[in-house]
């Protein structure tokens, strides 16, 4: 319970600001670029606190507690990112746009503003939805679970609760072998039979167990003397409710409820979010993330030594990890990721930084173009030190849970658990804090975006600032909405990094080629820029939701992700496609001022 009484305290201090800050809003330029008021400092904070966020604090823990030391590479991509955004910050800022789509149809025309404003707002919503499942998350985590129930052959079960894993199996003690869950369709035993393997391993043998059931597509690997929760294959379960016509022998099942459920808490945290984002736009949001930025720093620099110490330093890490027996790779940096994993976890961030509009959007806000290049660079060594913490904790903390079901939310839980009260509910307001601000940066952006690259271009040029704010504020909540509609469309099974990859992806190769022309080549025209953003979300689209395409190439290529394919047919076509229309385009410049 204290840890919602810090949290909803905090919400609240954020909402005061906001609130105070609203006053101040008297334009629409006020509202999207925060009046180009900030200061470097201010700067750093709010590109940081809009930087780590669900990807990072969710995200990039998830991965880590599935692979381990070898995660800490995932960071390489903001890194490198963060530097060539440092490259074209003092430009960036000279141009005086409020919106990424701006810059790009100053250089290139309508059709590929709005083309780039339909690829942002996709890619956002992707984005924004899984900030809001983070909420939900925390608020799930902190309100906990009811007490276990035993369950025995003629209960019923819903579906959702035997795919969120809900169900937990612990075997007799020293007892090693194969069982299985029988299940009927309906509401008795008569129906249609369904039969889930569980296999009890020793320590040693849990690995290949595991092996085991991956290669026959369902079952659950259970460690000897311990506990697993069953996960069934959404794709096996096409009815409502089933009858356990058998429970797993030697052992006992119990089923684990959420006292707050996953939807429920999800649905908190968005009308939370999207209620903070109306009030005041960037002028708050910078303000909130001044207190924001800080405290992400302060936090994880206090926690990284505590876990450690509480895991037991190195070596209390390698027993732990030796003793769970399906991680042996843990505390390995080489040697756990493929080529195509690096290209795939890499290539999409490093893409977003380089593109991402929030960062944008806090350049163009900035006093002049010295304090934007002051700012950008700092954030080369802040963002990347931050994400190393973040995976650095999650590695240590994950040698110290078992259970896969705490991992999905590794350094939730472990706020929760492995902390002192106070040190905790630090770790866990700026969790939400990362959260909050993230998801309001989303929101904000799209908003804005749509306002200034649809409204203003194409309905009302001449509307006054006080009907811009209404509707500014409008769009907020309708892509609140949007946003909460995206939650309830991906795969219950599918996790944080990937819905933070599927995303950075479609962006990134989209957008970021495009942008980047606009700003740094002359030679880019507009029949390059619209069929570059044309082919980036395309192919991005197509390569992860078609799978017949994977069917269709050698196992080298299936294997990638679309963030490489997208990325060369975007950069392809921009520079082919312009080479061979640059003469119109020089004699349109002829009698036209370039923009950049």
């Amino acid at each position: 319970m204290i840890y919602l009484v810090c949290i909803f305290a905090y919400l609240l201090l954020l909402a005061g600001i906001g609130i105070r800050q609203s006053r101040r809003v008297k334009s629409e330029e006020d509202f999207t670029v925060a009046g180009r008021s900030l200061s470097p400092w201010v700067m750093v904070c709010t590109m940081l606190a809009v930087w780590i966020g669900t990807g990072s604090i969710v995200g990039n823990a998830e991965q880590t507690y599935k692979t381990g030391m070898a995660a800490l590479i995932l960071p390489i991509g903001t890194f490198f990112g963060m530097i060539l955004l440092s490259l074209i910050a003092s430009r960036t800022r000279n141009i005086e746009a409020t919106s990424v789509p701006g810059i790009i149809q100053r250089r290139f025309g309508n059709t590929a503003r709005g083309l780039a404003m339909l690829s942002l707002i996709i890619a956002y919503m992707v984005i924004v939805s899984y900030q809001f499942n983070a909420g939900g998350a925390v608020l799930e985590v902190i309100a906990g679970d009811k007490p276990p129930v035993t369950v025995s052959s003629g209960d019923r079960l819903t579906r959702q609760q035997l795919v969120k894993g809900r169900l937990a199996f612990s075997p007799n003690e020293d007892w090693a072998g194969s069982t299985s869950l029988t299940l009927t369709t309906g509401s008795d035993v008569s129906g249609a039979t369904l039969e889930w393997p569980v296999l009890v391993a020793k320590s040693d043998d849990l690995e290949a167990a595991k092996q085991d059931v991956e290669k026959a597509g369902r079952g659950t690997a259970v460690k000897r003397s311990s506990s697993a929760r069953l996960y069934l294959n959404a794709d096996v379960l096409s009815e409502s409710q089933y009858t356990v016509a058998r429970v797993p022998d030697h052992g006992t099942l119990t089923l684990v409820e959420p006292i707050l459920t996953a939807r429920t808490a999800t649905l908190m945290a968005a009308i939370c979010i999207v209620l903070y984002t109306m009030l005041a736009g960037l002028m708050s949001l910078a303000s909130m993330d001044i207190l924001n930025g800080s405290a992400i720093m302060l936090t994880m620099v206090i926690a990284l030594p505590v876990y450690w110490f509480r895991a037991g330093g190195w070596s209390g890490m390698e027993a732990a990890f030796a003793a769970m027996g399906d991680r042996p790779h843990h505390m390995q940096f080489w040697g756990v990721y493929s080529k195509a994993d690096l290209i795939n976890y890499i290539l999409p961030v490093f893409l977003l930084v380089l593109g991402d509009a929030n960062q944008y959007q806090r350049i163009f806000a900035s006093r002049n173009a010295k304090g934007a290049k002051t700012a950008v660079t700092a954030m080369i060594f802040v963002a990347f030190a931050i994400e190393l913490l973040i995976i650095a904790c999650a590695w240590i903390t994950a040698s110290m849970t078992p259970d896969p079901e705490n991992g999905k939310y590794i350094l939730i839980y472990a706020a929760k658990h492995y902390l002192v009260l106070p040190t905790g509910c630090l770790f866990m307001v700026t969790v939400v804090a990362i959260i909050f601000s993230t998801a309001n940066s989303f929101l904000h952006v799209s908003a804005s975006t749509a306002i200034t690259d649809v409204y203003l271009a194409y309905i009302n040029p001449k509307a006054g600032q006080k009907r811009l704010l209404f509707l500014s504020r409008l769009m907020v909540v309708v892509f609140g909405l949007i946003a909460f509609f995206v939650t309830l469309m991906f795969a219950e099974t599918t996790g944080f990094f990937r819905k933070a990859l599927y995303a950075f992806t479609i962006y990134g190769s989209s957008i970021t080629p495009t942008l980047v022309a606009a700003i740094v080549w002359k030679r880019a025209t507009t029949a390059g820029a619209v069929a570059s953003i044309l082919t980036g979300t395309v192919v991005s689209l197509v390569w992860s939701e078609a799978d017949f395409i994977h069917r269709l190439l050698p196992p080298a290529a299936s294997g990638l992700d679309a963030v490489l394919p997208a990325l060369l047919a975007s950069v392809t076509c921009l520079i082919v496609v312009s080479l061979l229309t640059r003469q119109k385009v020089c004699l349109k410049d002829v009698t036209a001022t370039p923009a950049v």
